[in-house]
């Protein structure tokens, strides 16, 4: 998964601000900064896919989305408030 993104997009990723459905369609968090995203070149509104993933990758993306990926409830499903 992590050889597909630029070291800005991995970050991103990593913390949970993006990620991808199984069809390859970014997945922008609604708790992003818009002002930081545009920094970092990712543009909320624009309609980018990456394409298609192996089925080990659509696994992974699948945790990435349910265990990651912070949605409007502030905090992925586990991660502790600091």
């Amino acid at each position: 998964m992590h050889g597909l993104l630029t070291p800005t997009v991995d970050h991103l990723f990593d913390k949970g601000f993006i990620s991808f459905e199984n069809t390859g369609q970014l997945i922008v968090s609604p708790v992003a900064d818009p002002v930081s995203l545009k920094r970092m070149g990712v543009d909320r509104d624009a309609r980018v896919n990456v394409g298609t993933f192996s089925q080990g990758q659509r696994q992974y993306l699948e945790f990435h989305r349910e265990n990651v990926l912070r949605m409007a409830r502030g905090l992925a499903k586990g991660e502790r408030r600091r």
